[in-house]
């Protein structure tokens, strides 16, 4: 079995994901609408919604933010205190998302 691993830094050691962490959120998502997470604790996060999704660190999103491809789950560098805010790209279906750390 492999095993799954983010990274702290871009050039920096691994950070090995053993098992999820604690949920920061989970909402149903419709056009326009934002999700805010709680507070992030960790270092990575792991994001699941079955439609696209423009992502961003804070408690705002836009549409200029970075879309991100989540229909299959990612896992992403957090940082810690800080919390995580998504929305559906236009056209996307409704879909709820589903935003874990991972430890």
């Amino acid at each position: 079995m492999s095993e799954v691993t983010a990274t702290i830094e871009r050039n920096g050691a691994v950070l090995p994901i053993v098992t999820p962490g604690i949920s920061r959120g989970k909402s149903g998502l419709t056009q326009g609408a934002t999700f805010t997470t709680q507070v992030i604790q960790g270092q990575a996060i792991y994001v699941f919604c079955a439609s696209l999704i423009h992502l961003a660190e804070g408690n705002s999103v836009s549409d200029s933010d970075a879309p991100i491809d989540a229909r299959g789950g990612v896992y992403l560098n957090a940082n810690r205190g800080r919390q995580v805010s998504v929305r559906l790209l236009d056209g996307e279906d409704p879909a709820t998302v589903w935003i874990h750390e991972v430890r």
